[in-house]
């Protein structure tokens, strides 16, 4: 019974970081594009930010699903040396696992957003920012 409590709180914890790395990827791009002397009205900013997540959402969003299933079975079990920092931690890792290995099987980073240290490391932050959720939604 408890395992479907978790259900839901870890299916939130995986959205809300692959709406965090969603709409981190598309600002990304877009300033790439601004920055090469494209001009992106707000409406269409604004547009694609929802078109890259819809696009997104089915692929990233297993990923971080199963990265955070197995990443937040392990904090658990070393939740008691940690409390603070065992969920953030494992979503950070995760993330951070997950794109390191997209690296090594595609010999590239396919989430363009990533491709920079910046954004990889806001990829990160998301995935950390997850782990919050995932332990406040879990503590209540």
């Amino acid at each position: 019974m408890r395992r479907l409590r978790i259900l839901p709180i870890w299916l939130t914890a995986a959205l809300v970081t692959t709406m965090g790395m969603s709409l981190i990827h598309s600002l990304m791009v877009q300033q790439g594009l601004v920055d090469l002397g494209v001009a992106i009205p707000p409406g269409l900013r604004l547009a694609t930010i929802g078109r890259d997540f819809l696009g997104l959402l089915p692929a990233l969003g297993v990923v971080v699903a199963i990265g955070f299933a197995i990443a937040f079975a392990v904090a658990s079990r070393l939740h008691r040396f940690a409390p603070p920092l065992a969920y953030p931690l494992a979503g950070a890792v995760a993330i951070a696992a997950a794109l390191f290995l997209m690296k090594l099987q595609f010999s590239m980073t396919p989430i363009a957003g990533a491709r920079t240290t910046e954004g990889l490391v806001l990829m990160i932050l998301s995935g950390a920012i997850g782990g919050v959720v995932f332990a406040r939604l879990k503590k209540s």
